[in-house]
């Protein structure tokens, strides 16, 4: 029983280090990157009843351009326009070059 109380303590000893050594996400960075988003998205041609929320995960090639790897929504036509509208578009905004895929939340108002 002592062995095992001793194991949990190093675990969660040695979990809270790796978490406390994990690099930030710059705030600067993803509200910048946010906007460029909210800015390609904002003359989106789509008529919706109700609020569409979608996950999107994206990485970028070496010109900065993205490539839309998966849009997740429940509202298929929503996908389509999202994948489309976004592809292969050129950002301003420098992201970190070690991050291959980038996930993103998007929220389309009705």
């Amino acid at each position: 029983m002592k062995t095992l109380k001793f194991v949990l303590c190093a675990l969660a000893i040695s979990a809270g280090t790796l978490l406390h050594a994990a690099p930030e996400k710059s705030t600067e960075t993803s509200v910048a990157f946010n906007k460029e988003i909210q800015q390609l998205l904002k003359n989106i041609d789509l008529e919706v009843s109700e609020d569409v929320e979608a996950y999107l995960i994206v990485r970028f090639n070496c010109k900065n351009e993205m490539e839309v790897l998966y849009v997740g929504s429940k509202n298929a036509e929503a996908r389509k326009k999202i994948k489309k509208c976004l592809n292969n578009k050129e950002i301003k905004t420098v992201l970190d070059p070690s991050v291959e895929n980038y996930k993103l939340p998007i929220r389309l108002k009705a």
